[in-house]
């Protein structure tokens, strides 16, 4: 599984989006990043989330979990 977290965006936000593959969670992120915060998904911003999205195994998920919004 994988996952994406708003605040390694840099946003103060708990959203998390989680799925099996990438565009599952780009998917997920853009309807949330449409409806919450008011940005459309740019091909900018799906780098950026595509670049954040991490194993629910790896390091940067345990970072991204013990982050504090």
């Amino acid at each position: 599984m994988k996952d994406f977290h708003c605040r390694d965006a840099g946003m103060k936000c708990d959203f998390v989006a989680r799925g099996s593959s990438d565009q599952e969670i780009l998917d997920q992120a853009g309807r949330h990043a449409q409806q919450t915060h008011n940005l459309p998904m740019s091909k900018d911003l799906e780098q950026r989330v595509r670049g954040l999205i991490h194993d629910e195994d790896s390091d940067a998920h345990r970072r991204s979990m013990s982050a504090k919004p």
